[in-house]
């Protein structure tokens, strides 16, 4: 599983949490918030409107070397729900009106509802003001293509309408075991964002992460997990230990002379 797309998924989920009229009721990966069925009509076990958001699908091509932190073209999607069972009896009037809206419930307003949580959604995403948008933007370059689907279902008492909003984006790349962490970057900011929560399942899975980075690699080390490296490749840069270096103690090349036929002497310094 890549780093990155664990960060984009929850970024925007606390990005999207109090900005939107579903509230806090933004769902990271649940299992089934909008299922479609068999007949393919819609199902949910929510009691409230909601958002629900995924990252179902990457690729990453055209890739050089052995490379496994290139995360290439993501997509994050965003699910959107409401049914006819999600409504506030307004007291004064005695009409139905949908949570959070005062409109009357029916099957046009839900619609509209859902594109407004979709317009809500876009603009809390790229809010200068919202420090979780910030950190969401920043873990990846940028949007190639946004695709709509809609959905609704009539046939039982639910009478549920779904929007599905899938952005494909290009992701940032892994950072790499045994580097340090640049703490102005968006993977380092999305960690200390986590760490400065009370969420013990985001604490833990703060924790987690950065076991997986921990470590001193050397500069040849880091190259060589990077790219991927075999460690003939790596010696043939002049970078990794000597082939029987059992301990692989060998310092980095610091300086080289290069001879050939016919042509001159090439001396190298490292700095």
């Amino acid at each position: 599983m890549s780093l990155c797309r664990i960060a984009l998924r929850i970024a925007a989920v606390e990005a999207l949490k109090g900005r939107t009229l579903v509230g806090d009721h933004v769902l990271d990966s649940p299992n089934g918030a909008m299922d479609v069925q068999a007949d393919g009509s819609l199902r949910t076990e929510e009691e409230r409107p909601f958002i629900a958001v995924y990252t179902d699908q990457g690729k990453a091509e055209g890739l050089t070397g052995r490379t496994l932190i290139e995360n290439g073209v993501c997509d994050i999607v965003f699910e959107m729900g409401i049914s006819a069972a999600m409504t506030e009896l307004d007291k004064s009037t005695g009409a139905t009106t949908l949570i959070g809206i005062e409109v009357p419930a029916s099957d046009s307003t839900k619609e509209f509802y859902l594109d407004v949580v979709q317009r809500q959604l876009a603009d809390a995403l790229n809010d200068p003001e919202n420090a979780w948008g910030e950190i969401y933007r920043g873990l990846h370059y940028r949007v190639r293509k946004t695709e709509f689907v809609g959905a609704r279902n009539a046939d039982d008492g639910q009478r549920l309408a779904g929007h599905q909003l899938r952005i494909t984006v290009d992701l940032a790349d892994d950072p790499v075991m045994g580097e340090e962490l640049d703490p102005q970057a968006a993977f380092a900011q999305f960690l200390a964002a986590l760490e400065a929560t009370s969420d013990s399942t985001y604490l833990t899975q703060a924790a987690t992460i950065r076991s997986l980075l921990t470590g001193t690699d050397e500069p040849w080390q880091s190259l060589q997990r990077r790219n991927g490296m075999t460690a003939s490749e790596l010696l043939a840069l002049g970078r990794g230990p000597l082939a029987n270096d059992k301990e692989r103690a060998t310092p980095p090349m610091s300086a080289g002379t290069a001879e050939w036929n016919g042509g001159p002497t090439v001396t190298e310094t490292g700095s």
